[in-house]
């Protein structure tokens, strides 16, 4: 079983699918996403009790029967360091804490963190979703979100992950094409879930050693 944790890209937001109904079924892909989670305990959103660490811990039997789980989170996190909820030190330590349970769970599994991808795309994906923000969801209180600041926290947050499990990068270049994501310009659409599916099996693919 290849197990999947993650916010609502995993989770397949604003789009009928998600890219688990795209990884190939012999995998047993199996989607625990749910909008709007982090990785610890300190999500802007109401979501309380899916955290990455109580998802473990909700679904215990699930992670010592995966041979792979992916970790999905990013998004939600930076805008929580940015919010003040939390900083890159305590994403980190949540991260380290949820791996090693992992581990201690399910010491022959391997452990992927699903990343967005180039520093382009993740620029890019910064201003997406701080237009987003201010612009829906934090409209009402007039909060400015800096797009430099928001992908600089971004990428100290990856060059972290690759100390603690591998990493592979859901986005490709031409993602940063609207053609790829729904309506809202934040979610991938089918064909970006498609396309993000492809990429985490040409990953698998490499960090296995099959090409």
């Amino acid at each position: 079983m290849w197990l999947f944790f993650g916010d609502s890209l995993t989770e397949g937001s604003n789009c009928y699918y998600s890219f688990t109904d795209f990884i190939d079924p012999i995998y047993n892909p199996t989607n625990l996403g749910v909008s709007g989670t982090t990785i610890g305990e300190y999500s802007i959103y109401p979501v309380d009790g899916h955290s990455l660490l109580r998802q473990i811990a909700k679904y215990k039997m699930y992670v010592k029967k995966a041979s792979v789980i992916f970790i999905e989170y990013g998004s939600n996190d930076v805008s929580a360091v940015m919010c003040g909820f939390a900083t890159i030190q305590t994403v980190v330590v949540s991260l380290v804490k949820a791996v090693d349970w992992i581990k201690q769970l399910n010491p022959y599994c391997k452990i992927v963190f699903l990343a967005p991808g180039s520093d382009d795309i993740i620029s890019t994906k910064a201003v997406r979703m701080c237009n987003y923000l201010e612009k829906d969801y934090f409209k009402k209180f007039d909060f400015n979100f800096p797009t430099s600041v928001y992908a600089d926290i971004y990428k100290q947050i990856i060059s972290q992950v690759n100390n603690i499990c591998d990493i592979i990068y859901m986005f490709d270049d031409e993602m940063i094409s609207e053609e790829y994501l729904s309506d809202d310009n934040i979610h991938p659409n089918e064909q970006g879930h498609k396309r993000i599916a492809n990429n985490i099996m040409h990953g698998m693919k490499k960090l296995l050693h099959y090409i």
